[in-house]
């Protein structure tokens, strides 16, 4: 619990630390005002029964109007004034988060147990709707409620020691039982997560436009709205749990508040009718008991705010301490090129997978050489482009860059010199200049960005979009948007991969959404795309290795055949198989 207090003011500290100075002034103030309006009644009623000075009735009435007035203002202040950095830090907050999830190992993005703990994290943002900023607020209360209490105390200690004594047996009793309660609702948030998270993707699949076409034609709406009733129905059982057990905690604290209140009115009405106390000290006493059980109660309400926000942050703590393989260790600069890369009898199976993907596979590729990467589906082509990108590692033997093992190579710095196209490549709702240079949009030229989409196929689609190179890609975010069609969308994307002009290119089928002539085009191009560059070019349409220096013919996670097309033609084996099964359709 005392951890992650800890890390809150300390992220604050370092970040908004106005916010502690503002929230220090306003709990004092807040403080100020119910002693004052606990004490100054007492004076107000012994001088209307005793002596019936106005001059002095005036006097204390506009003293304890001055304090609530000026009091209320300044805490307002204050309020509104750490509101505003408390948003500010949610925001760097939110964006640290951000910048985690991006950071992550490209194989945790698929793994449940690495987002499920992402779920629980952020619920150290948006717990119970206000997240850290509660947690904190709560904390800043207890200062605040401390020193009321011991106002509070210092008078009620002149009346009798042993009542108040008794106070604050009853309020930790039902704080002991409201705790309990607490600990049981944070298990149960977290246990929901999983759920929630899943009826988040089915709620997301019902909005978004990429599967619209699917849930349409299959008729398959009916299906996936009950699938996110059953997954609501889950969640709801956790809140009815809540709401049944939180029913025993608020009757039992209406229990104790009775009792409170009838040992308080009893005891001060006895004291009167003894002349142990006059009518002014009542009114003082019967305001300070009940401001003492509201303050002692506040009190064990923050503490159990604060220790049911620390389940919430042990989540946080395990998301944000996930091990990032690919940024661990020492690592140093990418080597100057030419660039010549080698698989050293690499080895790769998914987590969770008892067999491998790839077995074996030793390969050398030089500088500006072209190699064809060819197979059946499932053979290991796209794993192997992963564990050269550094998606993964390999689980066995390693690549290397001119000599270097490519892990000890800084992972930002090497992916610098990749440039890819996906076979399931995602474009952004935004410009198409964003979408071809992203972070270098705004200080690129339109003319070089059209030169690049031109020399993609893209151009002819170009000249017909009013807003050129401004366009938005889909129509999300503007009316003026363009829904690309699959060869528009993938010419795009070849668009990128041009721009950024990394000597090492990896091209995964990226002819595949094309129409023939289109693809005639890119093909007839595709000298000029890479020249000078190390390029892998995936495809099944095997026409493609004809112009490729070598071809590896991927099988079972093997490379099978290795050569050029003609030498590969000649052994006569699966390779020409392939090629001539596809060819027969074109005679």
């Amino acid at each position: 619990m005392f951890k992650g207090i800890r890390y809150l003011l300390s992220f604050f500290w370092n970040n908004q630390r106005r916010y502690i100075y503002y929230k220090i002034v306003q709990q004092i103030l807040i403080a100020i005002v119910p002693l004052a309006d606990t004490v100054i009644p007492k004076y107000i009623i012994d001088e209307l029964t005793e002596d019936r000075r106005m001059e002095i009735v005036v006097l204390w009435i506009g003293v304890l109007l001055a304090v609530n007035l000026i009091g209320g203002c300044c805490v307002s202040f204050f309020g509104k004034a750490s509101y505003i950095e408390v948003c500010k830090a949610f925001t760097k907050f939110q964006t640290n988060l951000a910048d985690q999830l991006s950071r992550c190992d490209f194989e945790r993005l698929e793994n449940p147990e690495f987002l499920d703990s992402k779920e629980k994290a952020s619920k150290f943002l948006y717990a119970d709707g206000r997240g850290f900023a509660g947690v904190l607020e709560n904390v800043f209360d207890i200062f605040g409620k401390l020193i009321t209490f011991a106002g509070i105390v210092a008078i009620i200690s002149t009346l009798n020691v042993f009542v108040v004594i008794g106070f604050i047996v009853i309020i930790l009793l039902n704080t002991y039982f409201e705790s309990k309660v607490r600990k049981r609702v944070v298990e149960w948030e977290m246990e929901k997560a999983p759920i929630e998270r899943r009826t988040s993707y089915f709620i997301d699949l019902i909005g978004n436009f990429a599967f619209g076409k699917e849930i349409r034609i299959y008729g398959i709406r009916k299906w996936i709205v009950d699938k996110i009733n059953y997954h609501l129905n889950e969640s709801a059982e956790f809140y009815f749990k809540q709401s049944r057990l939180s029913k025993r905690t608020d009757y039992l604290s209406h229990l104790m508040n009775f009792i409170l209140k009838g040992i308080t009115y009893i005891y001060l009405a006895f004291k009167v009718l003894v002349n142990a106390i006059g009518i002014g000290d009542f009114t003082m006493y019967v305001s300070a008991l009940m401001s003492f059980s509201g303050a002692m109660n506040g009190l064990m309400y923050s503490f159990l705010n604060i220790r049911q926000f620390g389940g919430y942050y042990d989540a946080l703590k395990d998301y944000m301490n996930v091990p990032q393989k690919m940024y661990e260790g020492k690592r140093s600069s990418v080597p100057k090129g030419p660039y010549e890369i080698r698989f050293e009898d690499v080895s790769f199976k998914y987590a969770g997978q008892d067999n491998y993907a790839l077995k074996n596979i030793s390969l050398t590729l030089k500088n500006g050489e072209r190699l064809s990467v060819v197979g059946e589906n499932g053979a290991g082509k796209t794993t192997f482009v992963k564990l050269l990108c550094r998606l993964y590692d390999p689980t066995e033997g390693k690549i290397t860059l001119n000599g270097t093992d490519i892990r000890d190579i800084d992972y930002d710095e090497y992916l610098k010199i990749i440039c890819s196209v996906f076979q399931d490549y995602k474009l952004l709702a935004f410009s198409l200049k964003e979408n071809v240079a992203f972070k270098n949009a705004d200080g690129e030229s339109d003319d070089k960005i059209i030169s690049i989409l031109d020399r993609a196929g893209f151009g002819d689609k170009l000249k017909k979009l009013k807003s050129g190179v401004g366009t938005n890609v889909y129509r999300i975010f503007s009316d003026d948007g363009f829904e690309p069609s699959g060869g528009e969308g993938q010419r795009i994307a070849l668009a990128r991969a041009m721009y950024k002009d990394a000597p090492i290119m990896i091209l995964d089928e990226p002819t595949a959404a094309l129409d023939p002539r289109a693809e005639y085009e890119i093909y007839r191009k595709f000298s000029e795309m890479t020249e000078g560059k190390t390029t892998i070019f995936i495809s099944h349409r095997l026409s493609s290795s004809k112009f490729c220096d070598h071809v590896a013919l991927f099988k079972d996670g093997r490379i099978s055949e290795y050569g050029t097309h003609d030498e590969l033609i000649e052994k006569n084996g699966d390779y020409k198989n392939l090629f001539e099964m596809q060819a027969k359709f074109y005679r």
